[in-house]
């Protein structure tokens, strides 16, 4: 017997059908051809239509292409198995960028090899042949590490294996062949605070290859213990949860020796899906009197590692990503010459959400030099801007919405955003800002509209066709011109303080500060239902209540959870300068708050989220502190009054106006909020020194910053579900940056391209034709399942089963327990 003996493509993805060839009298079952070599093979037996099995009874081989020669019967047992090998877990090494080694695959019918259709789980991990084969070989993407499932069908039948990939990689100072790190290394001081700084996150960029043998040594084998230096990250925090598609983070770190010669980063996953090590000098920017201590993580690299961490392993938990910190210094020890010395290593662990961040954050700058429209700065060329800036997750830079150059009347603040990204409300600098607009979003751009009614603070409906006023009027969007008749409102509260609807538009929450319902004005938050068809609230519900503490103790600010059943909002402890009679609900002139939760159905489960905050489950505060910043003031204006707590001594009450995105993702829910907290080592400055007036902010950057932190999905009130929090990168640095509101994109007809559903009009996302681009429609593939981030009005809708419905798009129901 002679040649290959493998079962014909004929037989390998539709069901079995004999060949024009008659029957073999012999057997009197069908014949069916197995190989077209010198040396053919049939297989008489029949044929299960339904199924696509072959009922094998005794193969017949033609010898030299005549005759015919029985062979021993085919094991009863392993008919109809249908398998591939090897079954078991396979694990391989890549190096990043590599697309090898590969893995081999070969597919079984009763032990006979045949043409099977072959897939991975995770194109991003690996791929695959697509054409019908017997074997396979699965090659690596070189980019993503962890555990890739293939699976080859045939007949109906499917069988499985998987391959961990482990992606390592490591490097001595930049990546010459990489755009993204290229773009993080600085090349003149200016770059460094231009925009959103180097990376959008600021610092000095990527440090030199280091070629010094003593350093590299010393980095390699550290001595020092780090620890009696004082050697801590001051930035990000330990147990940040990171999502993917960020941009990556800049390092910053503090120790009693100050200065450093070199660093040594590490990233790995708790699995072993992936691994790097890095090396870098300082950085060329820094002159010799500046202290090297930040450091951004490469990009690309970012990339690998949080695409890898967050998924499956073959442990069935999700990794989580180490990073650790060694530096080396030329120091004498032990009071003998000074020789090259490594301290650390000092450790973080981070959780990764497995998904990133859809939508847009549109935020009030105070102090962007993207709209220079008012006078008075003390530094620069005496003037700054007040403007509506945007930033979708990934840019390194904000993107000018409202606002111009010119006088007072092209300033444009105090903005509120529709959570489906379609309108935002904004006021204009002059007339003491009482004239208001509205622009029209759309993805190529907006559109102005000047209101004819004053709808300062106001809360926009998420379709972006209303917006409630604090004086309870329903101003219909994009012109206000005739007003609806508001039904059971103003016997409440005539004066609805913060208001804003829940993502659904159902509910509205609100801080009252006048009604003769309210029983203690602007202490309480209430929640009412809403009708928008008949401009209807009902039902005031008491949610949050401070009545019985000071007077400057006070809620406001609320923003709903994605499914409506909770919200954050800003709790103040302290009013600030004027705070008291005025009734504001500051972020300045000294006034503190932390960021809250509670149900939206009751008033029992306030709760801090403390560890947005910057306090952890013991109650230890772990956010930096600085108790003797600078001697820099801020001289007295309409925002500071004097140098106001100059220290950054208490930053964990310095956190304020929460806005959630609509969308959970990842198993987590996003809220990203204003602080005044030291930025590790970048921003410093006196936490209240932001106006631009009051202080120089072309050469210092202010802490008045936005930003995120994850919260648990479906965690309940009561109990503190969030996340120590992270810098939103992108941001403009030299600017006063505050009131972020996270909404969706503008979203895109059917036919235009998309990323995912939460980006198309009628929620889908899916490939044009069979395996083209991505594009908007208004149902999923052939009206089967929705992908995450697809539309669905339940969770059945969702092709996963343990998936969510929240606020109408599928998502992941928690999020991933790895390691801690």
């Amino acid at each position: 017997m002679r040649g290959s003996h493998r079962i014909a493509g004929a037989l390998s993805l539709a069901a079995l059908a004999p060949l024009g060839c008659g029957s073999n009298g012999e057997n009197g079952g069908n014949v069916f051809v197995v190989d077209g070599g010198s040396s053919d093979v049939t297989f008489a037996g029949t044929v299960d239509s339904n199924l696509g099995d072959v009922s094998l009874v005794t193969p017949v081989f033609g010898v030299d292409g005549g005759g015919t020669q029985d062979a021993a019967p085919i094991n009863p047992d392993a008919q109809g198995v249908f398998a591939i090998s090897p079954s078991g877990l396979q694990t391989i090494t890549v190096m990043a960028g590599q697309n090898t080694p590969t893995v081999s695959f070969a597919a079984t019918y009763s032990g006979l090899p045949v043409d099977a259709a072959w897939t991975v789980d995770r194109g991003d991990l690996g791929t695959v042949g697509t054409a019908p084969s017997p074997t396979v070989a699965l090659a690596p993407s070189g980019s993503t590490g962890g555990l890739v499932t293939v699976t080859a069908g045939f007949n109906g039948k499917l069988a499985s294996a998987q391959v961990f990939i482990k992606l390592t990689a490591n490097q001595n100072g930049p990546n010459a062949s990489d755009p993204g790190e290229q773009a993080q290394i600085a090349t003149s001081v200016a770059q460094l605070t231009q925009g959103g700084g180097v990376g959008g996150v600021g610092g000095d960029g990527l440090g030199v290859a280091v070629t010094d043998g003593p350093t590299l040594a010393a980095l390699g084998t550290p001595t020092g213990s780090g620890s009696a230096q004082g050697l801590t990250f001051l930035y990000p925090y330990d147990g940040t949860v990171w999502p993917r598609g960020m941009l990556a983070p800049l390092l910053m770190w503090q120790w009693t020796l100050g200065d450093a010669d070199a660093i040594q980063v590490s990233l790995a996953t708790t699995s072993g899906s992936f691994s790097w090590t890095g090396t870098f000098g300082r950085p060329a920017v820094l002159t010799a009197g500046q202290t090297f201590v930040r450091h951004p993580i490469p990009q690309d690299i970012w990339d690998m590692a949080t695409n890898t961490a967050g998924g499956p392993t073959p442990s069935g938990m999700p990794d989580s990503l180490t990073v650790t910190l060694t530096v080396a210094k030329s120091v004498a020890v032990d009071g003998g010459t000074a020789a090259e010395t490594g301290f650390g290593p000092i450790t973080e662990t981070w959780p990764v959400a497995p998904s990133g961040l859809p939508g847009i954050i549109y935020y009030n700058s105070y102090g962007t030099q993207l709209a220079q429209n008012s006078t008075g700065a003390v530094g620069g060329n005496g003037m700054f801007g007040a403007a509506v800036l945007s930033i979708h997750v990934g840019d390194t830079a904000p993107q000018l919405v409202a606002g111009t150059n010119g006088g007072a009347a092209q300033c444009r603040a105090c903005h509120s955003v529709a959570a489906g990204g379609s309108r935002l409300v904004v006021q204009h600098g002059d007339n003491n800002y009482d004239t208001s607009s509205a622009y029209t979003l759309t993805p190529t751009g907006s559109v102005e509209t000047v209101l004819a009614n004053d709808a300062t603070f106001s809360g926009v409906y998420p379709d972006g066709s209303l917006t409630l006023t604090e004086p309870g009027k329903i101003l219909p969007l994009p012109s206000d011109a005739t007003l609806p008749t508001v039904n059971g409102l103003s016997a409440f509260a005539t004066d609805v303080g913060t208001p804003m609807f829940s993502p659904d538009g159902t509910t509205v929450a609100f801080n009252p500060m006048a009604g003769s319902g309210v029983t203690k004005p602007a202490q309480q938050i209430w929640v009412m239902a809403y009708v928008s068809t008949t401009t209807t609230f009902s039902g005031p519900t008491l949610v949050v209540d401070d009545t019985g503490k000071p007077a400057q103790t006070r809620p406001g600010w609320p923003a709903f959870f994605p499914d409506g059943k909770s919200l954050a909002f800003h709790h103040q402890s302290v009013a600030g300068v004027d705070g008291n009679t005025s009734g504001a609900l500051w972020t300045r002139k000294g006034a503190k708050a932390q960021i809250a939760w509670t149900s939206a159905s009751d008033s029992t489960h306030v709760t801090p989220l403390n560890e947005l905050n910057g306090m952890n489950a013991a109650g230890t505060v772990y956010l930096p502190q600085l108790a003797q910043p600078s001697s820099l003031q801020c001289t007295a204006d309409n925002s500071q009054v004097g140098n106001i707590n100059p220290a950054h001594d208490d930053d964990v009450d310095l956190n304020y106006e929460p806005t959630v995105n609509p969308e959970a993702s990842g198993g987590y829910v996003w809220i990203v909020f204003t602080s005044r907290r030291l930025y590790g080592n970048e921003a410093t400055i006196p936490p209240f020194c932001s106006d631009p007036r009051g202080v120089d902010l072309v050469e210092n950057i202010t802490t008045k910053k936005l930003w995120v932190a994850a919260v648990d999905l479906g965690a309940q009130p009561g109990t503190d579900a969030s996340h120590p929090a992270f810098y939103l990168p992108g941001q403009e640095l030299l600017a006063g940056n505050s009131r972020g509101f996270w909404v969706l994109e503008p979203c895109h007809q059917d036919g235009q391209s998309c990323k995912s559903g939460d980006q198309c009009c009628n929620g889908y996302c899916e490939p044009e034709g069979d395996g083209g681009a991505l594009i908007c429609a208004n149902t999923p593939p052939n009206n089967a399942c929705s992908a995450v981030a697809n539309k669905c009005i339940t969770a059945a809708a969702c092709c996963d089963t343990t998936n969510l419905c929240v606020n109408g798009f599928c998502t992941i129901s928690k999020p991933p327990q790895g390691p801690q």
